[in-house]
C-alpha cells in the first residue's frame, strides 16, 4: 500500500465563485476516500499496520471529520433550502414532489452516514495508533455503498435541477455561505474576481 500524499480538505478544488462545481468537487473527493477506506480495510486483512497504513488512515479521518461536514452543511444550510424555495416558486406538480421526497432522503442519509462514521473513526484511529482494529466488512461495505447511492442521487436528480432552477444571484449567494463555513473572507475573493 503506498502512502496517502497529504491532501489540504480546507480549500476545494473548485472555486467558490463556482458552487456547483464546488459540490460536485466534493463527490469526487468521496468517492476517492471511500476507494482508499476499502484498499486499507483489504490491505488489512493480510498485512501487520505500517506506515502507509496509518497515512491512510489519517487521510480517510480527516476528510470524513473535516470536509464531508461542510460538505453537508453546503446542502442542508444553502443548496438544499434554496432549490426547495425555487421549487415553491417555479414548479409544481410530480417532478417538484420528486425532488422535495428525494432532499428529504438524502437528509436522513447524513444522519445515518454520520452514525456509521462513528465507529469507522474510532478504527481508524486504532490504525493511526499502529493497531489493527479488525474493520467489520459489512459496516465498512455499508458506510461506502450509502456514500455511492447518496452521492448518485445528488448528481442524477438534484445537480440538474439545481443547475436548471438557481440564477447568478443564487449562485453567489451560496458561494458566499460556502466560503464563510471555510473560513475564507467573500470579500476577499469578490476582490479578486473583480465583483462585488
Amino acid at each position: 500500500m503506498n502512502a496517502a500524499s497529504f491532501i489540504d480538505f480546507r480549500t476545494p478544488a473548485a472555486g467558490f465563485d463556482q458552487p456547483l462545481a464546488m459540490w460536485h468537487a466534493c463527490h469526487e473527493r468521496v468517492a476517492r476516500m471511500n476507494n482508499m477506506l476499502q484498499r486499507l480495510v483489504d490491505y488489512l486483512k493480510s498485512h501487520a499496520v505500517d506506515k502507509d497504513a496509518q497515512v491512510t488512515a489519517a487521510s480517510v479521518r480527516r476528510y470524513f471529520e473535516e470536509a464531508a461536514p461542510r460538505h453537508h452543511e453546503d446542502e442542508e444550510i444553502d443548496l438544499f433550502p434554496r432549490l426547495q424555495e425555487k421549487l415553491r416558486q417555479q414548479s409544481s406538480g410530480p417532478a417538484a414532489e420528486h425532488i422535495g421526497a428525494a432532499i428529504q432522503a438524502l437528509l436522513t442519509d447524513h444522519d445515518e452516514m454520520h452514525a456509521l462514521w462513528t465507529t469507522l473513526r474510532a478504527q481508524l484511529l486504532q490504525v493511526e495508533a499502529g493497531e489493527n482494529p479488525g474493520f467489520d466488512d459489512a459496516q465498512v461495505m455499508l458506510f461506502v455503498t450509502r456514500y455511492r447511492a447518496h452521492i448518485e442521487i445528488e448528481e442524477s436528480e438534484i445537480g440538474p435541477a439545481l443547475k436548471r432552477l438557481l440564477n447568478d444571484e443564487d449562485l453567489r449567494q451560496i458561494g458566499e455561505g460556502m466560503a464563510r463555513r471555510r473560513g475564507v473572507d467573500w470579500a476577499e475573493i469578490s476582490g479578486k474576481l473583480g465583483r462585488g
